[in-house]
């Protein structure tokens, strides 16, 4: 079962009425709804006393209290058992989907130099199918033997292989850097290099950097998802916690960072200036 916590603070009021609130008790209402084979409880709470008592909510919440569906601006105190639900691993894909989707659609891939950033090799997966693409492709990671399975793969397959290596020197002469994970240091990457990863980057990397992604969401698991709640964050825990893996294999839509935004379309059409 996931479940969904949504606040609700009824509007200011003055006079008696605003006394009124005061004196009235927090609310808590519950709503179970199903579709495609997932269960979602939708949990609302009204607060007319301006603050969240989570006493009120154990009864309903239960043992789901540590993995909860809720508006990133909800903070929970420490050591109180509750705890929002954030899973990147739904961000990943939706990087690997969108970064393989523009490369497959370019005039000429195996002209690009392709830098794929993976300190911790959690994606090493889209190594295998970049190079049914491209050839010169350079992986930065720790984690060596994660690839190593790919690597053969790639040269039975495909009479393909990488350069696998922890020197970030290797991306500095790549077009397209696929990052999907945190970039928390600065990497060597060209100005006019197109990066995609899951989050702004913690230090200032020069390229065009693109991180919020967007999808659409399919059918019958949008009359699930509480009308506020943004259908990445929804599905991404779908994904994880509701064991809907075809959902792996969407495209976004849209990629943005702070002030613009990109479909697969104008990757491909930046990224053929590279052919």
């Amino acid at each position: 079962m996931i479940t969904t916590l949504s606040v609700k603070f009824p509007e200011k009021s003055k006079g008696i009425k605003k006394l009124i609130n005061k004196l009235r008790s927090d609310k808590v209402y519950s709503e179970i709804k199903k579709s495609r084979g997932v269960s979602v409880k939708q949990v609302t709470y009204i607060s007319f006393s301006g603050k969240i008592r989570l006493d009120k909510l154990d009864a309903t919440v239960g043992a789901q209290r540590n993995h909860l569906l809720c508006s990133a601006k909800l903070v929970f105190p420490e050591n109180c058992g509750y705890r929002r639900f954030f899973s990147g691993a739904f961000l990943q894909r939706l990087c690997t989907n969108m970064a393989l989707a523009a490369v497959k659609n370019c005039i000429k891939p195996e002209m690009l130099k392709i830098g794929i950033y993976d300190p911790d090799g959690d994606s090493h997966d889209i190594l295998l199918q970049i190079l049914k693409y491209c050839s010169d492709v350079a992986v930065v990671t720790n984690d060596f033997s994660s690839y190593n399975y790919e690597l053969e793969k790639a040269m039975n397959e495909l009479g393909a292989t990488a350069v696998v290596t922890k020197c970030q020197s290797e991306l500095a002469d790549r077009n397209f850097v696929i990052a999907p994970a945190s970039i928390s240091e600065t990497l060597p990457i060209k100005h006019d290099a197109l990066v995609l990863t899951v989050k702004s980057p913690s230090e200032h990397i020069n390229g065009l950097v693109y991180y919020k992604y967007h999808i659409r969401m399919p059918d019958g698991f949008d009359i699930i998802k509480p009308c506020e709640m943004e259908g990445t964050y929804f599905c991404s825990a779908l994904y994880t916690l509701g064991g809907q893996y075809e959902l792996g294999s969407l495209v976004p839509v849209l990629c943005q960072n702070y002030s613009s935004s990109q479909t697969v379309s104008s990757l491909c059409a930046y990224l053929n200036r590279f052919a």
